[in-house]
């Protein structure tokens, strides 16, 4: 059994941020149906590169999920939807500031309808944001939210090398979407939910914001080097990179055994977190000339035999080929009756006894419309007048 058997999503969202999260839900069993324009749809479907005559990007955000085309500026479309949202369990859109209202798809409207319905509004700052009227996209959010000013090098920021706001938000949005669902179980209540993805990127921030309140200094970027811990970084290798995690005191004297250096366990400026970080200069210019001396394997060899957390740096084809990702079935294959197979990212998610599915593959443009058209108890004729006026 999947634990979302027998919810019905409404899916109004597009880019990454809605996408990814209600092909959570799907992958839980929910049923999605996906709204998108009919002449052009998810704006992702245009991005390159194609994978079996569909958007890669597209590709990795859209499983599980039937499409609709509607044109929500048309009061047919606007019905259309309604009926949908009627049945529905959940709702979730990321339109344009204002554009709820324009297509009659906003809060009031929807719970006048279905007053039950989870609804959740995603967007970048939220009604209350004094930047509400503007748009935001992840690199956006990235550099609105601090993030990018603690990412990168001295002299050069640089964006997150994922979509790191738009998983906050998709992230952020799942847990009150199913945190709602529970309420709703228990009172009967439908909810109404604003995620504003400034608010879910800013509490990535963590300690960085803590640290600025007990120092009053601003974090600064670092590159791959943390702000309170010491040697905690990538270091080029005679062949490679390799990754050094020095998260507890009890890894420093391992850490010293591994890279011969024992004499520095008795060096006080080098005795504790606050003295290395205080070193920080010294200490890493040393490091740089060792681990340049051995090969990321051999360094690999030495750490691991002392217990110290380290990796090689993969890059996506490594993590790809990985014995882990095999051994947990972290890719998944999807068969398209038209265009092939698909592979992508899996769910991570391992109930004991629930399952979760993600063989369903992405859709084509429009590929349910007449099919769930039927289902809403619309006949052969009206769905051909409906395209022909460009409804669907």
């Amino acid at each position: 059994m999947q634990p979302l058997e027998g919810i019905t999503v409404v899916d109004a969202t597009q880019a990454l941020v809605g996408p990814f999260a209600t092909q959570t839900l799907g992958d839980l069993g929910a049923e999605v149906l996906k709204i998108e324009h009919p002449t052009h749809g998810d704006l992702t479907r245009s991005f390159t590169p194609e994978y079996n005559e569909l958007s890669a990007y597209f590709v990795s955000l859209n499983r599980n999920k039937r499409s609709l085309t509607l044109d929500l500026t048309s009061d047919q479309g606007q019905d259309i939807l309604h009926e949908l949202l009627e049945k529905a369990d959940v709702f979730i859109q990321n339109f344009s500031p204002g554009d709820a209202e324009k297509f009659n798809a906003d809060y009031d409207t929807v719970a006048e309808l279905n007053d039950e319905i989870i609804y959740c509004d995603v967007s970048g700052y939220g009604e209350d944001s004094p930047y509400s009227e503007q748009k935001a996209f992840d690199i956006v959010l990235q550099g609105r939210s601090g993030i990018m000013s603690v990412t990168g090098t001295d002299n050069q920021p640089a964006r997150v090398g994922i979509s790191v706001s738009d998983i906050a938000g998709a992230m952020t949005s799942l847990y009150a979407i199913t945190t709602a669902l529970y309420h709703r179980e228990r009172t009967g209540e439908g909810e109404h939910i604003q995620l504003a993805m400034l608010d879910s990127s800013f509490q990535f921030l963590l300690y960085h914001v803590t640290t600025l309140f007990a120092t009053g200094e601003n974090p600064q970027r670092m590159g791959t080097r943390h702000p309170n811990l010491m040697p905690y970084q990538a270091f080029e290798t005679a062949d490679g990179f390799l990754v050094v995690g020095v998260i507890s005191e009890g890894h420093w004297e391992p850490f010293c055994h591994a890279i011969d250096r024992e004499e520095w366990l008795d060096r006080k400026e080098y005795a504790t977190f606050t003295d290395r970080v205080s070193n920080r200069a010294e200490l890493d210019q040393a490091l740089d000339e060792i681990f340049a001396q051995r090969t990321t394997e051999e360094w690999m060899d030495r750490l691991n035999a002392e217990g110290v957390p380290s990796t090689p740096l993969n890059t996506v084809e490594d993590i790809v080929n990985d014995p882990h990702i095999e051994a947990t079935d972290m890719i998944t294959e999807m068969e398209h009756p038209d265009l092939g197979t698909f592979q992508s990212p899996g769910n991570p998610v391992n109930f004991e006894g629930l399952e979760t599915d993600t063989s369903q593959a992405p859709p084509m443009l429009g590929e349910h419309t007449d099919e769930i058209l039927a289902e809403l108890g619309y006949s052969d004729e009206e769905i051909s007048r409906f395209q022909s006026d460009e409804i669907v």
